[in-house]
């Protein structure tokens, strides 16, 4: 189970200062969308933890589920009158009948899944020649402080830091989901940022140093080590404290950042 599945996972904390999809994001599934099925009637947001993706779904769809095996992430949902949330594993969609989904999302969360019992799934709810919209991203960059953005790879990935608190699907997630095979037809991946540099980055933002501080503290391999190591200084604090010295930068001051991202399109097949 991942650890944001888990009931001590501190999901007031995910909601306040995860980031966000920019309109981008949604622009290029809907382009696609458009190009294929068509409909807008009924969406489902898979691994939707607090809502985020599943509350814009829902300016554009008629009814969107959210999907979570997480009842406490749920708990602090963003809600609205056609957002539906279901407690239950990505790899059962039982709360949904066959060929009755326009769009299916999931982000952030496909490499926590059982593939094959996933992706069976997702072409048994969809609608024939619906929208398949996955979306991923790797260690968050600071823009043009290069020497923050190492520091911030090294926390996460060095084993001696938060290197070995990850649960396992995270490597797949570090390879920009390069190894999992999409079972579906007219499939398309985006990488951000692009290697034209011409499309728009799907996760990017201008946040205060306090801010990142606590987005830093939503990734489960914190948890994990604080829990496992709770005789230790602060991880995450020892790390941001140490480039706001050599950025010589306070909590109130704001820095743009961009997430690596890959976004994945496909059509059901049926």
């Amino acid at each position: 189970m991942a650890t944001f599945s888990q009931k001590t996972f501190n999901s007031a904390l995910y909601q306040s200062f995860r980031p966000g999809y920019n309109s981008h994001f949604y622009k290029m599934v809907y382009n696609y969308h458009v190009k294929h099925n068509g409909e807008f009637n009924t969406a489902v947001d898979v691994g939707t933890g607090t809502g985020q993706v599943a509350s814009v779904l829902a300016e554009k769809f008629k009814q969107v589920h959210g999907i979570d095996p997480s009842a406490k992430m749920l708990s602090a949902a963003i809600q609205k009158p056609n957002v539906t949330y279901h407690v239950s594993k990505g790899e059962d969609l039982s709360a949904l009948k066959d060929s009755s989904v326009d769009v299916l999302t999931i982000a952030q969360a496909l490499h926590w899944l059982d593939h094959p019992s996933f992706f069976s799934e997702v072409k048994r709810v969809l609608k024939p020649r619906g929208t398949f919209a996955a979306v991923g991203y790797t260690f968050v960059v600071f823009e043009n402080r290069p020497k923050s953005s190492e520091r911030i790879r090294d926390l996460g990935n060095e084993p001696d830091q938060l290197g070995t608190s990850w649960d396992w699907g995270r490597l797949i997630l570090d390879n920009q989901y390069k190894t999992i095979e999409v079972p579906m037809q007219n499939v398309e991946r985006h990488y951000y940022p692009a290697a034209n540099g011409e499309e728009l980055p799907i996760m990017k933002d201008k946040v205060t140093m306090a801010h990142f501080r606590n987005y830093i503290k939503t990734w489960s391999a914190y948890k994990n080590y604080s829990e496992k190591h709770p005789e230790r200084p602060d991880i995450v604090d020892a790390t941001v404290d140490a480039i706001m010295e050599e950025e010589g930068l306070k909590d109130e001051d704001e820095v743009d950042i961009t997430w690596p991202t890959v976004l994945i399109l496909a059509e059901n097949d049926k």
